[in-house]
């Protein structure tokens, strides 16, 4: 008689199909909100609907006073196209009828058991900031992150059952019936397990500005992101700002001398060394910031994205003896700086985020032809999925499972040098750093050649990050996919005119030669997998991330 085998734990959900029935069964983004606020029948909130909730206002207001700030010290910062060279997020969204946020990810945190005591580690929802208007629809680059406690340990101190949780009854489920199991009464997202004193953190990650190639041509642009956290507060029902993960407060510990020397020394005890060497250190709050900006491109190149390396000289550190990343000073800051928010979410990243959403036609509520991505998560979270899932089988049989997490960008990334083919860099530059970021210079290198006899090197400063290796399309090309280039000044002005992006798409972009990519195949570091036409679902071509409509904050309103 055959052995039924148990099905493999889900780390991580993403379908579309999958998430708008979970949102449907009591998954949306208005549950957090305290339900104050009707879903429509496809299961989202406008966020105009959501602005009657004392508890996301609590969450828009302090974002909107960021903005807010950003504008008042930055004066060519400013909502639009046309007006001006900074270009900023437009906080109207977070209160605009057209808008909401969409589930667009749930991912299995067991792995994160060490920084919840008394809970078998986190379940994540990750939902991403969309709008449809008559004339356009597009998701934006901002995404709200739910982090919820996960069960109790069993009597045992393991957390078997709770990882028993995370296996769907059948091994291959239909996309809707896997969203229904998830928040079904035996799933992971049972409704007891949404109940708001679950709730750990909300944690939020926008695109406050972004400065075409055209304002930083040296760089092929600069964006900045803006990272908030926020606490759930059950009297008063709102949510309270609250301090950033392991990320210091830069300017308070520089400022503060004793503050800075006590950090140092608790960072120097023997039990946190151990713990930064495995990733599950935890700061104390007195030490964090509430409020962090990473930028891009050129992630741990450029110093704004290491913050520790901003407080602490590599001579004040010693290697530590037998550990797996503390091998040198370097190493301890770079470790450090891999823990916080910055460091993580400019690590192998997709242009500042871990997770953005499948675009699939027929099923995403924004699909547009154009302005979709091939692969929805990043680099990082690829690689991440295999350590989560041994973790996950560990946690079956084993009451502690190791939690060591390798750094996210190793220090010897990007040493090995590359073939001048179809995507490669060609205008290879050194960051001169600066705790400014606008400050930033990159220094040119020699030009490197692409190969093939009707190469080009695609320019950094139209706004192709280390310039980018490309050519007429070629269908023999194993490693390239033909793909639309975007003529930038003509693209810009088409879409400052307020063009619907589809016509300044079909009119303002060339055919080329693109790098392939798919999950498995990633794009080098600046460049997103977007998709293209002709390839299979999951496949695409690597391009700039501010070619695609979804990752600017430009061009919408």
């Amino acid at each position: 008689m055959p052995v039924a085998h148990a099905a493999e734990p889900v780390l991580l959900v993403t379908s579309p199909a999958a998430l708008q029935a979970a949102e449907k069964s009591g998954a949306g983004f208005a549950r957090w909100m305290n339900g104050e606020t009707a879903q429509s029948t496809d299961g989202v909130t406008t966020n105009q609907a959501l602005m009657r909730a004392p508890a996301w206002r609590s969450i828009a207001d302090p974002l909107g006073a960021s903005l807010a700030g950003i504008q008042r010290r930055d004066k060519q910062a400013g909502i639009g196209v046309s007006r001006y060279p900074h270009r900023l997020f437009d906080a109207r969204w977070l209160a605009s009828p057209d808008a909401f946020f969409e589930l667009v990810g749930v991912a299995n945190r067991m792995d994160r058991r060490p920084f919840q005591d008394g809970a078998c580690g986190e379940t994540r929802l990750v939902y991403r900031l969309a709008y449809r208007t008559a004339e356009m629809q597009s998701r934006l680059p901002m995404t709200v992150n739910v982090e919820l406690r996960g069960d109790a340990p069993d009597a045992d101190g393991s957390c078997a059952s709770a990882a028993k949780r995370w296996q769907p009854p059948q091994a291959s489920m239909a996309d809707e019936a896997l969203g229904r199991w998830l928040v079904s009464a035996d799933g992971p997202l049972a409704p007891r397990r949404l109940e708001h004193e679950r709730i750990a953190q909300v944690t939020t990650n926008l695109q406050s500005v972004r400065w075409p190639s055209a304002v930083r041509p040296d760089l092929g642009g600069h964006a900045e992101y803006m990272l908030r956290a926020f606490r759930w507060n059950a009297p008063a029902k709102r949510f309270d700002v609250a301090p950033l993960e392991n990320t210091p407060d830069v300017a308070k510990l520089k400022a503060n001398a004793p503050l800075r020397k006590e950090l140092e020394q608790w960072l120097q005890q023997p039990a946190n060394l151990r713990a930064l060497d495995e990733a599950t250190l935890q700061i104390p709050e007195k030490f964090l910031a509430t409020e962090a900006i990473s930028v891009a491109p050129r992630g741990l190149e450029r110093l704004a994205n290491r913050p520790f390396a901003q407080v602490f000289a590599p001579g004040e550190w010693q290697a530590v003896a037998g550990s797996r990343t503390l091998q040198s000073p370097q190493a301890v800051l770079r470790r450090l700086d891999d823990l916080s928010c910055m460091g993580c979410h400019q690590s192998r990243a997709v242009a500042g985020f871990h997770l953005l959403g499948v675009d699939r036609r027929g099923a995403s509520r924004t699909f547009t032809t154009g302005n979709a991505l091939a692969v929805a998560h990043s680099p990082h979270v690829q690689d991440e999925l295999a350590r989560r899932g041994t973790y996950m089988q560990a946690s079956l049989s084993t009451q502690r499972p190791d939690p060591f997490r390798p750094l996210a960008e190793p220090d010897d990334a990007g040493t090995v040098a590359e073939k001048p083919t179809v995507g490669a860099r060609c205008e290879p530059t050194r960051i001169t750093q600066s705790a400014n970021p606008w400050l930033d210079r990159a220094e040119k290198l020699p030009r490197i050649s692409c190969e093939g006899l009707l190469s080009v090197c695609e320019k950094t400063s139209v706004g192709f990050p280390g310039g980018m290796c490309s050519a007429p399309c070629d269908p023999n090309d194993r490693n390239g996919t033909c793909g639309g280039i975007a003529i930038l000044s003509d693209f810009n002005s088409c879409l400052a005119a307020k063009k619907p992006f589809g016509e300044c798409l079909a009119k303002h972009t060339r055919p080329g030669n693109l790098r392939s990519c798919s999950a498995q195949q990633a794009c080098r570091d600046d460049y997103i997998c977007a998709q293209a036409e002709g390839q299979p679902e999951g496949r695409g071509a690597c391009i700039p991330p501010y070619f695609l409509f979804q990752m600017r904050v430009d061009g919408h309103s």
